[in-house]
């Protein structure tokens, strides 16, 4: 199951064998859960299995990611519909010409043929302090069993998994399956690793909430908003219903609109919060959770204790 990877199985088993017994938990269980962006992406190259074992057994609690599906209908790890010239390099090692987007698109590739690019060793300027690694984009299955086997052997707390769809009515048919498709697709895979209510699915697509609140009943969704022209009710007003989970832009979430999705029984879970200032305003806010590229200074900002184990030296990095 595991063995189609850039980044080995073994790795991760060695780091794994070699973490320290128990995990960070929050001082004050008031504190806001902290979900590791993209498994952490100011870390890791992002979306990789070794993104997201890291921030797992440095005691993240949750990690964040995202899906694309492949020309064979293999649902991936993957931000992006489209590889990056400009940080991949190709099966033959070099990095990848400049091209018309759709040359290097995953939903017109093959597993077996997205698995030979390598998305890791390329640093990201984005993020200085980054350890760039050998990776390459994981099946979804892949990632959670790894992220699973680590915890379970190691006898860690559960990590939570908060998945975003990334459908658009632009990307139906040319970048992704259509909506209803493409989440069928995302939700089978998903609902394989059995992880009950440590999923949570979450999307900009109005379409795709409505699909799954109908379709996967069982299933916490979280409504994803990035349009500062939308007032709250407004965007609310787009679904035809009340989701788990609010999901605002950090910025666009102010003292009214908190206790607003407070009033319709909702948590909120802003994104991406990277700065300390920013961090802490959430924190007296009362937040509920906050995504961040940069979960261990998250972490530490707001008070979690030191703890877990960082991998890089037992992988050799």
């Amino acid at each position: 199951m595991f063995g189609n990877r850039l980044f080995p199985l073994s790795a991760v088993l060695l780091a794994s064998a070699l973490l320290l017994q128990g995990c960070r938990v929050p001082a004050d269980d008031k504190l806001p859960l902290v979900h590791a962006h993209r498994g952490g992406a100011a870390l890791y190259p992002e979306n990789t299995i070794v993104a997201m074992t890291h921030s797992a057994a440095s005691g993240v609690p949750v990690m964040e990611l995202d899906l694309q599906v492949t020309l064979d209908s293999q649902v991936v790890v993957a931000h992006d519909a489209c590889l990056a010239p400009s940080r991949t390099l190709g099966p033959d090692g070099t990095l990848l010409a400049d091209g018309p987007a759709m040359e290097y698109r995953i939903y017109g590739m093959s597993y077996d043929s997205l698995r030979r690019y390598d998305v890791g060793t390329v640093p990201d300027p984005a993020f200085p302090r980054r350890r760039s690694v050998k990776a390459c984009v994981p099946l979804v299955t892949d990632l959670i069993g790894c992220v699973e086997q680590t915890v379970r052997n190691h006898r860690l707390p559960s990590v939570g998994y908060n998945v975003e769809i990334k459908s658009s009515p632009s990307s139906d048919g040319v970048y992704t399956p259509g909506y209803r498709a493409y989440a069928d697709l995302c939700m089978r895979a998903l609902l394989s690793c059995r992880l009950g209510d440590r999923l949570l699915v979450q999307s900009f697509d109005p379409r795709v909430l409505d699909y799954l609140h109908t379709a996967y009943p069982g299933v916490r969704l979280s409504y994803l908003v990035e349009d500062s022209t939308l007032s709250f009710d407004r965007q609310l007003a787009l679904l035809s219903f009340v989701p788990q989970v609010y999901s605002p832009q950090s910025r666009m979430l102010t003292d009214s609109v908190f206790v607003r999705a407070r009033s319709l029984g909702m948590q909120v879970v802003p994104w991406t919060v990277d700065d300390r200032e920013e961090t802490l305003r959430l924190k007296r806010l009362g937040v509920d959770a906050v995504i961040t590229n940069c979960p261990d200074s998250v972490m530490s900002w707001l008070g979690y204790p030191a703890g877990g184990a960082d991998v890089v030296g037992y992988l050799g990095y």
